[in-house]
């Protein structure tokens, strides 16, 4: 029974890793939008933060744009999902990952801010521990090393962030979004449209 059990689990590791070789399974579209309008927002908020506005405004201009952006991308998500090609395993476990890890930070972006858990200053270094999290697993799914590398970076900024907080961690968190977020979500495009290229060209 033990036996069954094991050649299961291998089964779909295996699975799991062929996909990863066969097709590229993410085209770095996700990466992109939130780290722009991550970047946009973080600036806005050092901005708001400079005049001394209220934080219930500050609060306000998060909500409505994480709620809109959610359904943006959602919208894209469907939009991909009809007209990608073949779906895959690792895929699957990429989405559940980054959906998961959306939760995650809206969770301590907006409920633990509200109930008062943690000064709300702390909300970009927990948010950058997260996203360490995200990228080392996601580098493991799609066997990206640099991927995985990544994840240093957001760690170590968020160690920044956390000793040495006040409102310039918003630029420190704004600028980490496009180095460790754009930028790479740019490679992994770029390598994503040279594997649908490939793909056609061997139709």
């Amino acid at each position: 029974m033990e036996n069954i059990k094991a050649e299961s689990e291998l089964s779909v590791i295996k699975k799991i890793m062929e996909d990863s070789r066969q097709i590229v399974v993410d085209n770095g579209i996700h990466y992109i939008f939130w780290g722009i309008v991550v970047t946009a927002a973080l600036i806005v908020n050092y901005a708001m933060a400079l005049m001394k506005m209220e934080g219930k405004y500050i609060g306000l201009m998060w909500l409505i744009l994480m709620v809109l952006s959610a359904i943006i991308d959602g919208a894209i998500g469907l939009k991909q999902s009809k007209t990608s090609r073949a779906r895959t395993f690792a895929g699957d476990l990429l989405g559940s990952l980054w959906m998961a890890s959306g939760i995650a930070m809206f969770i301590f972006g907006f409920i633990g801010t509200v109930s008062r858990a943690y000064n709300p200053i702390f909300i970009c270094p927990i948010i950058a521990t997260s996203l360490g999290i995200s990228y080392f697993t996601s580098g493991a799914i799609q066997q990206l090393k640099w991927l995985q590398y990544i994840s240093f970076g957001w760690w170590g900024g968020a160690m920044v962030m956390y000793f040495f907080p006040g409102v310039h961690t918003f630029l420190i968190f704004a600028f980490m979004m496009i180095s460790l977020q754009v930028i790479p979500g740019i490679i992994i495009n770029s390598k994503f449209k040279k594997s649908l290229q490939q793909s056609v060209n061997e139709v």
